[in-house]
């Protein structure tokens, strides 16, 4: 065992933003021994990696009853496989509490208290995870420094976990989550619907509300989706005449030749690895008579005829054979939609096949036909996803109406929860819509270019003969432009309104200007009051505006869009009423070039962010901090379907390292987290103290926790309640607010923040109190403004926003981390 003398080990979380592996360590290190205003108080020491084994981190598992008809344990059936089913998270609580009362009743006893929603939280997700081998392993940086005061061994550990739940900093994947990231906010909804449902034991009203909500998720991220996917894959389709005349068919042969070749290769590893006999003869047949398909097919792309009609099919079947692909590795992410999604690819083919059938005899060249084909599949596939989103807005209405129904006499956590369902709905609707639109009008753009010599005749909207296809395609975006315009209105006006609230705290992020030695003591405490009140009192009014605003324009947006689609599809139809009349009067106003010109902006903003790429983040990518935070708690929550919960292999990992530390017998553990961080460790170690289970990981040694820019009160409490109600109602005062370390079973608990940040700042202090935003002065080895409470510290370390808690003018925070270090009690 390698045990010192005398050593403490610190544990470094790094939080939001786009650290590296050994980044937040090495800044910790760097601010420790960093003299401050005296001589540093420890001096640098080796760097190295060590490999700690992880373990799955087991829920705590109730015995199953005697007669062991059902265990009482969470389901692993998955969360919502079905469309419109509620979450496994309330399907496993109701299994739970059919056991519990049944064994009651048996008992007769009365019925039992179950631990809070958020312990039961993870326990399910922990039971769902399957760790993967490559998870059995994590290499930690480690920096060894001494205490210069009396030789003290001090340990600092990284615990990185955004391999666990983040992607890559490149551009496209930035996008690409970002355009998830909307249709998992309506996921997160319909969870907080079923949380709600739980806690006030509902009935048929409740879990009327609660398939609402799961519909709507499952459309959004289902049919939805999906189709804007067969729409991709028709605009593939008719990319596929890009390839010179002269160079087509050749390239076609080689793809056949070379597909041929793989395959029977693949052919004889099937006969080599399977041993049943009748399965091995089976795949092998398959492989013999597609290989021989695909060397007639090689065979007929270079023949004089029907070559054109190969090159066609076989674009079909290229496309067809990307729709599976992206549907599969979709599935891998997301519940419920693999079979749906491998019908969908399929009826686009057929959808192909059908109208390229349908125009052929019309056609002159090959460039027509299949561009003919693409254009009357791509008008089928929009008429299906206009309906389905005017089906998605009025299942919308009702649920939102439904829901301000039932929380109108519930208790206050419940009534908050319903704002963040609301608010996480009513989101992810508005921006997928409003990135959905832009997105094929920069589609529609370059398709424009693509067919403005070609003429088409409208298979669904209008009639007649356009000389140019071109001209269609401008006429449906503009007409399209009438849905984006009020939804672009309300984007534009939440975004600015966030932009004013934001726009200190983020110049902070880009160029901080808080330093005592620059401003001085006196100008420095005043900047951060004034920077913390102005954040506060905005998002305060800001919170409060979309209370009241949410709801009531989400009903309006719904409804024009519904009297867009309404209007669009009678005139189509032919109807020539004073209904239609009105309904153009009403709408006419609401179109125009919005879309269009919002769509060059956008395609010339995603084309530089792609092809800044990792450059991104040396740029601006202290900017992109607000969606890292998203994205983070999006992850946190996720339940994703290949039982890979990142919240589930980041408590294991977690846990394993503090059994690692244990081990080595240290005397005392300071965890100094940041972000995200503060939350994955004030979370894992009150489950562990709950569970009666936190001795195993640490035994006796003493625990400190340090949270700095900590969303625990202003984020997660805040929004959900329910999940974080051991958080406590927002404090009064200090001395008597919660929790305490305790709760969490540790030695001492110390909260830090910037005036600054947007993301967190006090767990403790009330925003009324004139010591919120007072700057922590260093006084020798003395602080000064810092409340201290039982096991509780708080302070601010002044102005700033929310990455630069490391700096070097955390002298503050540098001292504080030496006394827990020392071992030294409060003194307040």
């Amino acid at each position: 065992m390698d045990t010192a003398a005398k050593s403490v080990a610190i544990v470094v979380v790094h939080g939001i933003a786009d650290q590296k592996p050994g980044q937040t360590v090495r800044e910790l290190a760097h601010l420790l021994s960093h003299g401050g205003s005296g001589p540093p108080r420890y001096r640098q020491g080796e760097l190295t990696e060590v490999l700690v084994p992880v373990s799955k981190l087991e829920p705590h598992v109730t015995a199953a009853p005697a007669d062991n008809t059902v265990a009482n344990k969470p389901s692993t059936a998955g969360n919502r496989q079905q469309p419109g089913a509620p979450g496994g998270f309330y399907k496993a609580q109701q299994q739970q509490s059919k056991v519990s009362d049944a064994a009651n009743s048996a008992a007769n006893a009365a019925p039992t208290a179950t631990e809070d929603l958020g312990t039961e939280w993870n326990d399910y997700l922990l039971d769902q995870l399957q760790l993967k081998d490559a998870d059995a392993l994590y290499e930690s940086t480690k920096v060894t420094l001494q205490r210069q005061a009396d030789g003290t061994t001090v340990d600092l550990y990284e615990m990185y976990w955004a391999d666990l739940s983040r992607l890559s900093g490149s551009g496209f994947q930035m996008l690409s989550a970002l355009y998830q990231l909307f249709f998992h906010l309506s996921t997160w909804a319909a969870d907080i619907v079923d949380q709600a449902s739980i806690s006030v034991r509902g009935g048929a009203d409740w879990y009327l509300l609660q398939r609402l909500h799961a519909w709507l998720a499952w459309l959004m991220k289902g049919p939805t989706f999906l189709t804007q996917l067969a729409l991709l894959l028709v605009v593939l389709f008719g990319a596929t005449v890009s390839i010179p005349e002269s160079q087509r068919y050749y390239v076609l042969a080689a793809i056949y030749v070379v597909a041929g070749l793989a395959l029977t290769l693949l052919g004889v590893l099937s006969w080599l690895k399977t041993t049943t006999l009748w399965l091995r003869w089976l795949k092998v047949t398959a492989l013999v008579a597609v290989v021989a398909g695909c060397f007639v097919a090689a065979t007929y792309a270079l023949a004089d005829y029907p070559y054109v009609a190969v090159y066609f099919y076989s674009g079909v079947l290229f496309v067809g054979l990307t729709g599976f692909y992206l549907v599969e590795r979709y599935a891998e992410v997301t519940h419920g939609v693999r079979v749906l999604g491998h019908l969908v690819v399929v009826a686009t083919m057929g959808l192909i096949v059908w109208q390229g059938y349908k125009v052929m005899p019309y056609m002159s060249t090959h460039y027509e036909w299949t561009m003919n084909a693409a254009l009357a599949a791509g008008e089928w596939l929009f008429a299906t996803m206009l309906v389905l989103w005017a089906l998605f807005y009025t299942l919308e209405i009702i649920a939102l109406l439904l829901g301000l129904w039932l929380q109108r006499n519930a208790p206050a956590n419940i009534q908050a929860s319903m704002h963040t369902a609301r608010l996480a709905l009513v989101l992810s609707t508005g921006m997928f819509v409003v990135l959905t639109l832009v997105l094929w009008s920069i589609v529609s753009s370059v398709v424009s270019l693509a067919v403005n010599d070609i003429g088409y005749d409208p298979q669904v909207f209008g009639d007649g003969h356009w000389p140019s296809a071109a001209s269609f395609v401008d006429y449906q975006l503009r007409g399209l432009g009438g849905f984006f315009t009020p939804l672009l209105i309300g984007s534009g006006a939440i975004g600015f309104t966030c932009l004013l609230v934001l726009a200190p705290a983020l110049l902070e992020e880009l160029s901080p200007s808080c330093k005592l030695s620059e401003l001085g003591s006196s100008a420095s405490q005043q900047w951060s009051a004034r920077l913390g009140l102005w954040l506060g009192k905005g998002s305060a009014l800001l919170d409060k505006a979309m209370h009241y605003l949410v709801p009531v324009g989400a009903l309006a947006g719904a409804c024009v869009f519904l009297a867009f689609v309404l209007n669009k599809f009678l005139s189509e139809l032919g109807f020539d009423s004073a209904f239609v009349n009105a309904l153009n009067t009403l709408l006419d106003p609401l179109a125009g070039e919005g879309l269009v010109v919002a769509g060059k902006w956008f395609a010339g903003g995603a084309v530089t962010l792609v092809a800044l790429g990792s450059r991104f983040t040396q740029t601006l990518g202290r900017l992109r901090v607000a969606l890292d935070a998203v994205l983070d708690v999006d992850n946190y929550f996720a339940d994703p379907p290949n039982q890979q919960a990142p919240r589930a292999r980041i408590f294991s990992r977690y846990a394993s390292l503090l059994r690692y530390l244990q081990e080595r017998a240290y005397e005392r553990i300071v965890i100094v987290s940041h972000s995200q961080g503060t939350v994955i460790s004030a979370e894992l170690l009150r489950y562990l103290h709950v569970k009666q289970r936190l001795p195993e990981f640490v035994g006796n040694t003493a625990v400190s926790l340090i949270t700095l820019g900590s969303p625990l009160r202003d984020l997660y409490s805040k929004r959900f309640p329910l999940l974080y109600e051991w958080m406590g109602a927002a404090p009064t005062q200090f001395a008597t607010a919660i929790p305490s370390a305790a709760d969490l079973g540790i030695h001492e608990w110390v909260n830090a923040s910037r005036s600054g940040d947007y993301v967190g700042r006090a767990l403790w202090l009330p925003m009324t109190e004139a010591a919120h935003f007072a700057v922590a002065l260093v006084d020798g080895n003395a602080l000064h403004n810092v409340q201290r409470a039982g096991d509780r510290t708080e302070f601010c370390l002044g102005a700033g926003a929310h990455t630069h808690y490391f700096s070097v003018d955390a002298v503050a925070l540098a001292l504080e981390i030496d006394r827990l270090v020392a071992g030294r009690q409060m003194q307040a």
